[in-house]
């Protein structure tokens, strides 16, 4: 594995240079060159591309091996490892600050140098391979037809999706984002808030179906609250906001529409017990005047009619009662005289 890491070393000392390019290759590693300069270690990182540096924090020329190692970092993504003859505590944290790999402290224990190199391409594999997920990750919520969102504990917004950003007519740039309650309108801030802090407090997964105005418009979106871990132990949550306005107005109009049928249906009704009734009634006056047989039997079949006819009667009373239940829970159906 050795053999395959080439190394570029940025040493102002030549001998100490040479010191370090002679373990280094003892160990199996290649050395690209020895440089003394943060303004060459630059232009090197660019045209060989090491996989990894150990820089010397004094150096000779304006740049120091900080600001060398900071500007090869974001031009180049190669790692450094620090290299300094100097322990005392405001070294470090200038070192610390600017994140580096790994940290030597001259004269170099060889145990500590391999096993630092080690540690620095392994933490620089495990950082590229989280950036590439991290980049995956996105891809993929880019493409999502819902609208996502990843909020940090103290529920400033971390993300928020192309779908997210189109909704809420945000600008596309990514940060700084507006809060969460600067975004969303008030009655779906308050329900989603407190979902997002039981979930902070839990750690447990929520979801629920909200209802909220927009734009003088109804929507209705599923919405699951999601908390993560992410690599360096922050826990943050992930919302995913789901549109089912669109099903919720079908299913509202096929309702709408049922509850129209039932409407409709009770007036038939009355007008059927009407027009049947006062011919009823004629027939019986026509069938009295004479005492016969055929008009005995006549009005024993018009009381059966009479009968069937009482119970739509009855059968009125409760469609009235319907008729009110469907005009005050759903805005269905004439009053009642």
């Amino acid at each position: 594995m050795n053999s395959a890491t080439r190394i570029l070393v940025v040493e102002d000392e030549f001998v100490t240079g040479l010191e370090i390019r002679a373990r280094l290759e003892d160990l199996g590693y290649e050395v690209l060159d020895i440089l003394d300069t943060g303004e060459e270690a630059v232009r090197k990182a660019g045209e060989l591309r090491p996989d990894i540096m150990i820089m010397d924090i004094t150096l000779r020329g304006e740049m120091t091996g900080i600001e060398a190692a900071d500007t090869i970092r974001r031009d180049y993504n190669i790692p450094a490892i620090y290299l300094t003859a100097h322990s005392d505590e405001a070294t470090v944290q200038k070192a610390v600050h600017s994140e580096p790999f790994g940290y030597l402290i001259k004269p170099l224990d060889e145990r500590a140098l391999h096993t630092t190199i080690r540690m620095a391409l392994y933490k620089h594999a495990m950082d590229k391979a989280l950036i590439e997920g991290e980049k995956r990750y996105r891809t993929i919520a880019e493409l999502s037809e819902d609208l996502l969102f990843i909020l940090n504990r103290d529920t400033s917004i971390a993300f928020l999706n192309s779908r997210a950003l189109a909704f809420f007519h945000l600008p596309s740039e990514n940060s700084p984002y507006p809060s969460l309650k600067e975004i969303l309108p008030s009655d779906l801030y308050e329900k989603i808030a407190v979902q997002i802090q039981t979930v902070f407090e839990y750690g447990s997964s929520l979801h629920a179906t909200h209802h909220f105005t927009y734009d003088g418009e109804d929507f209705w979106f599923d919405c699951s609250i999601v908390p993560i871990i992410t690599a360096d132990g922050v826990i943050q949550v992930i919302g995913q906001f789901h549109d089912v306005s669109a099903l919720v107005r079908i299913e509202k109009e096929i309702e709408k529409k049922g509850l129209v049928q039932i409407e409709h249906n009770m007036e038939q009704f009355q007008i059927l017990n009407d027009r049947i009734r006062n011919p009823l009634a004629i027939i019986m006056s026509l069938a009295s005047l004479e005492d016969t047989k055929e008009n005995i039997e006549i009005i024993e079949q018009v009381k059966r009619i009479d009968a069937l006819v009482t119970q739509l009667d009855h059968g009125w009373v409760q469609s009235d009662a319907v008729r009110a239940f469907l005009l005050k829970h759903y805005g269905h159906g004439k009053p009642i005289d």
